[in-house]
């Protein structure tokens, strides 16, 4: 643009200007526009982009590359309050890490960091389209599923917990057997917060530790599951 410019200054001092002046005067101009454009812009798509990478960092748990708590209530709250999910089934599965202290106190906790990545890759492999996916605590992990019912919900959590159970970890070379025990609760959106959903849901994975671990609980009777 630099050359076109000087071109531009040497006709304007010229008697005679030649025949490509006006091209070049008008690709000038354009070139013009178009720094001008970009000046004005560039720092809003800059500040944008910042913005919204801070707001991923913010959101999102480092370890696992799920949602972290914050994420998960900020993206589940503007799911339940969408429309199209008004006066429909929502589920809550709520997991967690069987003797998780244990194979940190075993094996050391680079071991753990690894189950949690391990974990965290079948819920994203079964999840990540149809839910919103976070760990929101040391080895405890939620799941949102809008527009599903109780029976769904614990259909897709049985068959996590059953990949997890059935599938070899390991880490530098030792094998560590793995579970996960996991509490499901289920409302109408709009009749239970999603606060409410996960308190149901811990409750629940509460009784799947309490009476056996490698489970998945849908309601809250304890006798019936020590039955089972």
């Amino acid at each position: 643009m630099l050359i076109q410019t000087t071109l531009l200054a040497i006709s304007i001092f010229s008697t005679n200007s030649p025949n490509y002046i006006e091209p070049l005067q008008l690709i000038l101009s354009s070139h013009l526009i178009l720094a001008t454009c970009s000046a004005l812009i560039l720092p809003y798509l800059l500040a944008s982009n910042t913005e919204h990478t801070l707001s991923s960092l913010a959101n999102t748990d480092t370890l696992s590359q799920l949602l972290n708590r914050r994420g998960f209530f900020t993206k589940s709250k503007e799911a339940l309050s969408d429309p199209k999910n008004i006066d429909k089934n929502v589920s809550v599965i709520l997991l967690d890490i069987d003797f998780f202290k244990r194979v940190n106190d075993q094996f050391g906790h680079e071991a753990g960091d690894h189950a949690i990545k391990w974990i965290s890759h079948f819920i994203k492999e079964q999840f990540l389209n149809v839910g919103i996916s976070a760990r929101i605590g040391g080895e405890e992990f939620a799941i949102l599923l809008p527009d599903y019912t109780l029976s769904a919900a614990k259909r897709d959590a049985e068959l996590l917990r059953k990949n997890i159970s059935t599938q070899a970890f390991y880490h530098e070379n030792q094998h560590i057997k793995l579970s996960v025990s996991a509490g499901v609760s289920n409302a109408i959106n709009g009749n239970a917060t999603i606060k409410e959903l996960l308190a149901y849901a811990d409750k629940r994975l509460y009784l799947a530790k309490e009476t056996g671990r490698d489970k998945v609980v849908t309601f809250d009777e304890k006798n019936l599951l020590t039955k089972s």
